[in-house]
């Protein structure tokens, strides 16, 4: 049974290839990272010589990074995470008294590689968006993406204070406090965990907070999530399976996590694998458990890729229930789109959310729960 990603649209932007440039685009990927760090590191030694025999190695990490966000704007047409990511990087060179010179010239060292193997239209559309990508960095951009941050209700900002000095009782205290409010916990969660935790991300990114708090944030979190789910009285079952993942290479699950205690909560046999899997166990796991909803995050546009050849594996060899495939994270909830461009068959923004949608799909497929 077909169905669509909810408040999804799909649009072909002017730099989508076609399918022959996108097999061409992937074809000769490890040669423009070789080919772009070679000449980028004899461009610019100063840069990267403090790396000294591992500079080049550094320089590939940095191009390889690029292009997971160029990729979405080459096969589905879609710039969004590209033009953030651009943004971002222009406004962190300039906090650090930086240029933006060495990544123009990547682009331009790009543009040659990939000219020798794209021919007509698809050479110029890549030439297009490579142009465009240089005009974004140059845009004056410190300011505006400086002041992204969320504004927090009072009792979301002590969240994060409490979860950056990871002091979980505090954080388990505010959630109660929310609870005693008539609250469910998935909706305190979403009022107060959620935004909090964006904040969190928000500031690391910027280079106010260390990687060391933001990871302490994240497990203060994950640890009062499972301490409070814990006290939770336990919800009668509804005959329904749903089984939760994050596929190869993407660790980012605490949202995850959220919407799969959200279903556990609302009744279903949930199963949460949580991060990294690789795609053949999680075939495994599905084909073993039979869901009837499937639960994935992409947080980075790395993270598409695996999603999309799992969507694809699922509609192709699952047999036995059919499951409906829930998409979600923080690259999905920026850019709704890529989730019909992925294939799924919805995107929730939260746990409430996925919730309700799914709630409302199975009723409108009249699937019974014991199929």
């Amino acid at each position: 049974m077909a169905r669509t990603a909810t408040g999804c649209s799909v649009h072909s932007g002017r730099f989508r290839l076609d399918e022959e440039g996108v097999r061409q685009f992937e074809y000769h990927r490890e040669e423009l990272i070789r080919f772009s760090s070679h000449r980028i590191t004899a461009r610019f030694p100063e840069i990267y010589v403090d790396g000294g025999a591992f500079g080049s190695d550094r320089c590939r990490e940095e191009l390889t990074f690029l292009l997971e966000f160029i990729r979405p704007a080459l096969v589905f047409g879609i710039l969004e995470p590209l033009e953030d990511c651009l943004r971002w990087l222009s406004a962190l060179l300039q906090r650090r008294g930086l240029s933006t010179e060495a990544v123009l010239y990547a682009l331009e060292e790009m543009k040659i590689c990939l000219s020798r193997y794209l021919y007509g239209e698809n050479r110029q559309c890549m030439t297009d968006l490579l142009n465009h990508a240089a005009m974004i960095l140059c845009e004056d951009n410190g300011g505006t993406f400086e002041d992204e941050a969320i504004v927090l209700e009072p009792a979301a900002g002590k969240m994060m204070q409490a979860l950056i000095r990871g002091d979980r009782s505090t954080v388990c205290m505010l959630i109660e406090e929310a609870l005693s409010e008539g609250n469910s916990l998935m909706e305190a969660e979403r009022r107060l965990l959620q935004p909090a935790l964006y904040q969190v991300g928000h500031e690391w990114h910027a280079n106010r907070l260390s990687v060391a708090r933001e990871h302490l944030a994240t497990t203060t979190a994950q640890d009062a999530m499972a301490q409070l789910l814990f006290k939770q009285p336990p919800s009668l079952g509804n005959g329904r399976r749903a089984l939760f993942a994050a596929p190869p290479g993407n660790r980012h699950v605490l949202g995850l996590r959220m919407i799969a205690d959200a279903f556990e909560m609302a009744g279903w046999s949930v199963q949460f694998l949580g991060a990294d899997v690789p795609l053949e166990s999680l075939l495994g796991q599905i084909q073993d458990f039979d869901p009837h909803l499937v639960g994935l995050t992409a947080s980075l546009p790395q993270h598409l890729w695996p999603v999309r050849s799992l969507v694809e594996e699922i509609r192709g060899h699952q047999t036995g229930t059919y499951p409906l495939i829930l998409v979600g994270g923080m690259l999905i909830n920026r850019v709704p789109s890529l989730a019909l461009a992925i294939g799924a068959d919805l995107w929730a923004a939260d746990a409430c959310d996925a919730v309700r949608l799914v709630d409302e799909c199975m009723i409108s497929d009249y699937l019974p729960p014991d199929c």
